[in-house]
């Protein structure tokens, strides 16, 4: 009986000995105390705070409007939204003169691709715009037009006009007229190197002007030489080409016949699409 007596003080005071709260197991017991979590484990504390955040939501934008993707490099298929058309005629005009205009609006949102249009008169009959130089199609810009002659092309295949197109007018005639105007040679920086005689030469010459060369033009070598090089349509091509303003907005597209196509007095000017669709119609 003192034995047993005895064990039991022993633990109680070895019991309050400790002096903290975690009983007879210990910090270390390995056993912790708290609220149930999800996994149906005993943990101490809250759970979700010893978790990684939540990754972020995946963002998915919404589909831009239909339209918005279209940027001026995009090319479309004439229609009666996108192309305007005139017709001109006159007693006065013969095959070589007629025309008709082709026009893209400014609110266009991208080119308009012309070559392959029907144009047709009031006689049925009807003829194809063709392509380029270089057999690509040929598209409007926003704001450009397009002048259709009946007449053959002056230079054989047609051409977008340009900055130097006026040296083209100087051997052939054009219908309507080419602008005489073209940046003037004397205007080249180059000018600065040549002697005071070659540039009172030079300020004398006409706008879009190749001189011809002689010794009564009385110019040393250095001015002819430089003359030869940047008086022409090539030249000022080559000079110009890459100023932001090289090319108009006008291109010249001939459909190569040798008789009229549109009546003198009195016409009906039909523009199809390449499925003889009827596009624009335009009477005078």
């Amino acid at each position: 009986m003192g034995i047993l007596l005895f064990a039991v003080v022993l633990i109680a005071a070895l019991f309050f000995a400790r002096g903290d709260s975690s009983g007879l197991l210990g910090n270390n017991s390995g056993v912790k105390f708290g609220s149930p979590s999800g996994s149906d484990s005993v943990e101490g504390g809250n759970r979700d705070s010893q978790l990684p955040p939540p990754a972020p939501p995946f963002f998915v934008p919404p589909p831009a409007p239909i339209g918005e993707t279209i940027s001026g490099t995009v090319s479309t298929q004439a229609n009666k939204d996108n192309i305007s058309m005139q017709g001109f005629g006159s007693t006065r005009l013969g095959y070589a003169d007629e025309y008709v205009q082709l026009s893209a609006p400014y609110a266009n949102r991208g080119k308009v691709i012309i070559t392959g249009l029907i144009l047709k008169n009031r006689n049925n009959e009807s003829v194809k715009i063709g392509a380029d130089e270089f057999g690509n199609p040929i598209a409007l810009n926003p704001g450009e037009r397009a002048v259709i002659a009946t007449a053959p092309s002056p230079r054989g295949f047609n051409f977008k006009l340009n900055k130097c197109s006026g040296y083209l007018a100087q051997s052939k005639n054009y219908s309507p007229s080419i602008s005489g105007f073209c940046p003037h040679i004397s205007d080249l920086p180059e000018v600065r190197n040549l002697s005071e005689k070659c540039e009172t030469y030079l300020d004398s010459l006409p706008y879009c002007t190749t001189p011809i060369i002689n010794f009564q033009t009385g110019i040393d070598n250095k001015c002819a030489s430089f003359i030869a090089e940047h008086a022409g349509y090539p030249a000022c091509v080559n000079d110009f080409k890459n100023d932001s303003n090289f090319d108009n907005k006008e291109w010249r597209i001939y459909l190569g016949l040798s008789q009229e196509f549109w009546d003198n007095r009195h016409e009906n000017v039909l523009l199809l699409s390449q499925a003889r669709e009827l596009i624009w119609e335009s009477s005078y």
